[in-house]
């Protein structure tokens, strides 16, 4: 989690939104292996790099 904090804290400024971010990356990490979801249309590798555009965006 220290790792995914100076990470994000690189570019996000509010501490409170920093940890809430590291929260759901490594939820999303741990999580993945164990997830079985229709995602419609969408194949698992766009859903995640959705996801994983929005934890980065500032």
């Amino acid at each position: 989690m220290a790792y995914l904090r100076v990470l994000f804290g690189a570019f996000c400024p509010d501490e409170d939104d920093v940890e809430a971010r590291c929260m759901l990356a490594f939820s999303l990490l741990v999580g993945n292996h164990f997830m079985a979801a229709d995602h419609g249309t969408r194949s698992r590798a766009d859903v995640l790099e959705r996801a994983v555009r929005l934890l980065e965006a500032s």
